[in-house]
């Protein structure tokens, strides 16, 4: 493959006609066809048509061009072949054309040996696993759930012993194009991780662990053959959200990762004119959490200070639960005030995100981090991140 073609797979995203990779080899490609791709010759005069005054082609890596000689596959840039040069070329060429369409019908013609170049089909992002390329879908909408994805989702109704999750985060499920998801009660833990059968007396109890219009995190335990999810929340990271930020983008621009729990530290640590240390993290280390929800939520919140954890271990008894331990935090989390500077500090962050989904640059801690701290070293305000001109200048570490 040509050096040209190999700086196409750095980048996340193509269009349609896009020439990913080319060939100069006369007998075997470079390369294999995934999906979302083509293959078409390259012009056997194609180095001599970038010379030309019309300007009609386009240089390998571009898109790919229209204009072919008549001894070669003509294609527009979408890969479609041009009835009216095919007539031209059967003419040209006699009987001979028209044998090989007759002993061709209903079966794939194999493409001749030589020079070729693999050209994308649909918009979407570059996957390759050694010769073999393809072009994944960008799908902005939709959100297709895989057993152990982390979700991000809104309470929406309750009722035959589950509830039902909107994986859009929106307050109703009319108008979305995604299937809601399922939270049965068994999938939930009870109040300080009590562990028994499920009663008629829990059924009635719903309301008081989740209703409607309450944020949470969630995994999929299951996949059902019609495609509705099935969720739980038995782990002690999983639970109601509160006291935070919700932020939606496209499920696209986030990726699967090891960890959707992560934390940004040092965003809090420039402290404005007249405010002092104590001033910028008196309830804390100042650090912010991020849950990354594959269906494109994201939810934003402070992260919770040790000393928090270390209090309420000290009022307990040596063998109390963890669970019961958790769920106090969270109590506690969500009845205590966030100070000025740690919203600022959150609303920072979930502009770089903004940023990120104007932009359509994946989603991940290190890009996040790099757009925050941007924004800190150019001295912006929060209220100004996502003017155009900033969004771009903020964006710029992500694009090297």
């Amino acid at each position: 493959m040509t050096s040209s073609s190999n700086l196409l797979f750095r980048q996340h995203f193509v269009l349609p006609g896009q020439i990913l990779a080319t060939s100069n080899s006369e007998t075997e490609g470079g390369f294999l066809r995934g999906h979302g791709t083509y293959i078409e010759l390259v012009p056997d005069d194609d180095d001599d048509d970038y010379d030309d005054d019309d300007g009609d082609a386009i240089v390998g890596g571009g898109m790919a061009g229209t204009r072919m000689t008549s001894n070669t596959k003509k294609s527009s840039g979408w890969g479609r072949r041009d009835h009216e040069d095919e007539s031209e070329r059967r003419n040209e060429e006699g009987g001979d054309a028209d044998e090989r369409d007759k002993n061709t019908e209903g079966e794939e013609v194999a493409l001749p040996k030589g020079p070729q170049r693999l050209i994308a089909s649909v918009a979407g992002t570059v996957e390759r696993v050694n010769k073999l390329i393809s072009v994944i879908p960008i799908s902005p909408s939709i959100y297709y759930g895989q057993v152990g994805d982390l979700i991000v989702g809104r309470i929406v109704g309750v009722g035959g012993s589950r509830w039902k999750v909107s994986l859009t985060c929106s307050s109703s499920s009319s108008g979305s194009s995604m299937r809601d998801g399922q939270l049965p009660l068994s999938g939930v833990n009870l109040p300080g991780g009590v562990q028994r059968i499920r009663t008629s007396e829990d059924v009635l109890a719903m309301r008081t662990l989740f209703r409607e219009g309450d944020l949470l995190t969630c995994e999929v335990q299951s996949v059902q053959k019609e495609g509705t999810l099935v969720l739980h929340t038995r782990s002690l990271r999983y639970g109601k959200l509160d006291n935070g930020v919700l932020i939606t983008v496209p499920p696209s621009l986030v990726g699967r990762r090891k960890n959707h729990f992560v934390t940004l530290k040092g965003l809090s640590s420039v402290k404005k004119e007249g405010e002092s240390a104590m001033d910028v993290d008196e309830e804390g280390e100042g650090d912010v959490d991020v849950y990354l929800g594959l269906n494109g939520g994201i939810w934003i919140q402070r992260t919770i200070p040790t000393a928090w954890e270390n209090s309420i271990r000290a009022d307990q008894d040596e063998r109390a639960p963890l669970a019961e331990t958790l769920q106090k935090l969270r109590q506690l989390h969500a009845t205590t005030r966030v100070n000025p500077s740690m919203r600022e500090t959150i609303a920072r962050v979930r502009n770089a995100i903004e940023c990120l989904r104007l932009v359509h640059c994946q989603i991940t801690p290190d890009t996040i981090e790099t757009v925050a701290k941007a924004s800190i070293k150019e001295g912006v305000r929060v209220s100004e991140m996502l003017l155009p001109e900033w969004v771009v200048q903020l964006t710029e570490g992500t694009r090297r």
